[in-house]
């Protein structure tokens, strides 16, 4: 598997990357002093939320797997409530980053469920710096989202052209403006969002008052071009490997 980003978030592969390396020597990261590392996850099983290939990781996930093995730290925010809605994230974000907790100049966000490190997390700062930027999100092909939002597709597509988009699953950013990010994302995330299930229906239903309680990377994506040029997205994915 040749792999040269430093960070994996591929739910078809993130398994047997992660035997990969942990079948050698041990290996240890050094976790740099100035980024927080946070996931957003259910409390109890993941066996909902995970695919078949994901086997083995209902409880910790392989995130969490992933960063205990190599000596990183990670804060984990878990909540109670089910079915599960990834707008809870920003409940979470929102009231961890207004807590005082995080210190740190920089501040990533990752999936818990589909994403893991093959590399020394100072090479994604050191990517996130290199694209002079507040705030650092990975791309996908995925469209979801956009037919309710033209006007912001049309957007991305004459600022970037490459048939990629924003990806919610890995983000890095200074923490001041990730903070801001998070408090204009909770405009839209009440009434908590809609779930996993319910989400193809609810875009089918062309809602009038989009995205207010759609999932969060399709908030992210709309709020995009109110931030842009301190938002940016890494549409050729150096920090983020995704098939």
């Amino acid at each position: 598997m040749d792999i040269r980003q430093p960070i994996i978030h591929d739910r078809h592969i993130v398994k047997q990357a992660f035997q990969q390396l942990t079948k050698g020597d041990k290996i240890t990261f050094e976790h740099p002093k100035d980024l927080t590392i946070v996931t957003c996850r259910n409390k109890g099983t993941l066996k909902d939320r995970i695919i078949p290939h994901l086997q083995g990781f209902e409880e910790k996930s392989i995130l969490e797997a992933n960063m205990e093995y190599l000596g990183l730290e990670l804060v984990v925010l878990k909540d109670d409530r089910l079915p599960w809605r990834n707008t809870f994230k920003f409940e979470m974000l929102n009231d961890y980053l207004n807590s005082g907790q995080c210190k740190t100049k920089y501040f990533m966000c990752l999936d818990a469920i589909d994403v893991i490190w093959v590399d020394e997390p100072q090479r994604v700062i050191e990517i996130f710096e290199s694209y002079d930027c507040e705030a650092l999100f990975m791309s996908t092909n995925s469209l979801d989202g956009y037919d309710c939002m033209p006007e912001t597709k049309e957007w991305v597509d004459a600022m970037d052209g490459s048939g990629r988009y924003l990806n919610s699953g890995v983000y890095i950013g200074k923490t001041s403006f990730i903070k801001r990010v998070i408090k204009e994302a909770m405009k839209y995330a009440l009434p908590h969002g809609v779930t996993m299930d319910g989400y193809r229906d609810y875009l089918k239903s062309k809602p009038s008052d989009y995205p207010k309680g759609s999932q969060d990377q399709d908030i992210f994506r709309y709020i995009e071009p109110k931030f842009f040029p301190k938002l940016k997205v890494d549409y050729y994915n150096a920090m983020a490997f995704r098939s």
